[in-house]
This record gives C-alpha cells, sequence and structure tokens, in this order.
C-alpha cells in the first residue's frame, strides 16, 4: 500500500532516579540508563492512583551493570508469569528486559530474562 508505514516505535523514558509510573509510560518502555550507577526502584501505582486499562504493557529495561532495578507495586497484586507467585516487587539483573502487563483492575502479570 503506497504511503503505509508501521507501528509506532515504543517510546522510551530513562530515569536516573526513584521513578513511580505516570499513565504515559502505557504501552511504552522505561529504562534504567547506562550512566546512572546508582540501584533504582521504578514502582507501578495502584488503580487507584493511575488507573491504567487493562491490557496495558509497560517494557523495563536495566541496562546498567552495576544498579539493580526494582520493580515495585503499591497495593494491587503483580504475578510471576509461570507461576502463582505474587510479589509486592521483583529485581530486573543488569540488561534484563522484563514486561509487565495489567490483566484485571487490580492485577499485574510480569515476564522476562533477568527477572527475579
Amino acid at each position: 500500500i503506497a504511503g503505509a508505514t508501521g507501528p509506532a516505535a515504543m517510546a522510551i523514558n530513562s530515569q536516573s532516579g526513584a521513578y513511580q509510573l505516570v499513565i504515559g509510560d502505557a504501552n511504552n518502555t522505561v529504562l534504567h540508563p547506562t550512566a546512572d550507577t546508582t540501584a533504582r526502584t521504578f514502582t507501578i501505582p495502584a488503580n487507584g492512583t493511575v488507573a491504567f486499562p487493562v491490557g496495558t504493557c509497560i517494557t523495563f529495561v536495566n541496562q546498567h551493570g552495576a544498579g539493580v532495578l526494582t520493580i515495585a507495586i503499591t497495593t494491587d497484586a503483580m504475578y510471576l508469569a509461570g507461576s502463582a507467585a505474587v510479589t509486592g516487587s521483583r529485581t530486573l539483573t543488569a540488561y534484563g528486559i522484563a514486561t509487565a502487563e495489567k490483566i484485571t483492575s487490580t492485577e499485574w502479570l510480569i515476564t522476562g530474562v533477568g527477572i527475579a
């Protein structure tokens, strides 16, 4: 088809400090960049604070070798894919990538490489 284009690329939101996700992070990537040598926590807020639509996916990338990235959740539940384990947080190792998908109004499922 003449003039057709592919899907838009995911935006990358680079964060070098503790960070709470915002609605603009929906269906995009949040990056812990190489330049930040400190371990950080990125938090998925409760549905009552930021009502991401069910089906929202957020990808996390930990680009740095020295700082572990913690992916935390406030009052909602986050399950590790392939397991019934519910947790308040998960860690993402150096050069790890993980995606969290909102599966109900208060539940997220997370999977990836380097996620513990």
